[in-house]
């Protein structure tokens, strides 16, 4: 189950792990993600760090970075012989702006587009001044769940972004959100079709939706207790209605509209016995952007089923 420990929390709002709170609230390009007992830290789509609580008094955390970020087999690194002198979370904390700069080199020859977006959609909808107008909140990025293997690019917390709405706090919807970067993305064993199939197969597991909203609820009040929820005036603990059908988003980045790849594998999976079944399990729905931005709104949530005739 994820979520972190009172220690944990403790340590972050408050004790040895203060600077690192501190540095992802002021720093924009850095999101923080909480694991179970652990928490990652993305810049560009890509682990920063992670530091693990231990059952160690003398060392209650253990931070690590993924040296393959700094292109050592290649020889190209320039500063991981700085930043693997880190004896310390404040000497590793000093040498981010060398970790961001191997990062970089790395992502100039091995890009994920895709998980920069996502970065994108969260920072947009939980840390800008926007995300107290948008109508969903980002509760976690790059989900995995490996008792039903199952994975989700971004888990969401759907609150209407009224006044009114935003007084009840406690019959809150589920929304699981898959991004796809242009419409070679749509087709093939990760494509549509296969997403589809892999989320009718997570939803009709024992206690999967109970067990991830419970999940879900439990992650997006820890992120809210941390300030990393901005939207919020204060922060409150919600509660997540499983008796509410949740919604499935798909957001195309970059979709060219004159190609009909999307009409055509919606319409493929669309008339099979599944579609039908996964219909009575969750709404369906295709994101349109804001006028190019990447804040979410359930205005601009259109049925899967307007959009495509099966």
């Amino acid at each position: 189950m994820r979520g972190l420990s009172s220690k944990f929390m403790d340590s972050l709002k408050g004790g040895l792990l203060k600077p690192v709170l501190d540095l992802v609230l002021w720093d924009d390009t850095l999101c923080m993600e909480i694991r179970c007992n652990y928490i990652n830290v993305y810049y560009r789509g890509g682990n920063i760090m992670r530091i693990e609580e231990t059952k160690n008094r003398k060392y209650p955390f253990i931070l690590t970075f993924n040296g393959r970020y700094c292109n050592r087999r290649t020889g190209k690194s320039k500063y991981w012989d700085i930043i693997k002198k880190s004896s310390s979370i404040e000497e590793y904390l000093d040498n981010i702006p060398f970790i961001k700069a191997e990062m970089d080199y790395y992502f100039h020859e091995h890009p994920k587009p895709e998980r920069e977006i996502q970065q994108h959609i969260s920072r947009e909808n939980n840390k800008m001044t926007t995300a107290r107008d948008t109508d969903y909140f980002i509760a976690d990025i790059e989900y995995a769940d490996s008792g039903n293997r199952s994975s989700f690019d971004m888990l969401a917390v759907k609150w209407i972004s009224t006044s009114s709405d935003r007084r009840i706090n406690n019959r809150l919807k589920p929304a699981f959100i898959e991004v796809k970067l242009g419409d070679g993305a749509l087709t093939g064993t990760s494509g549509l079709s296969g997403h589809f199939r892999d989320l009718y197969s997570f939803l009709s597991g024992k206690d999967a939706m109970k067990n991830i909203c419970i999940e879900t609820e439990n992650i997006f009040n820890q992120k809210s207790e941390l300030g990393l929820i901005r939207g919020i005036k204060n922060p409150l603990r919600i509660r997540i209605d499983c008796d509410q059908k949740p919604e499935f988003i798909l957001l195309m980045a970059d979709h060219k509209p004159v190609k009909t790849v999307f009409e055509r594998e919606a319409k493929v999976f669309m008339g099979t016995p599944d579609y039908k079944n996964l219909c009575s399990l969750v709404d369906i729905y295709i994101a349109q952007a804001n006028y190019m931005g990447y804040g979410l709104y359930n205005k601009n949530m259109i049925p899967l089923d307007l959009l495509v005739k099966a």
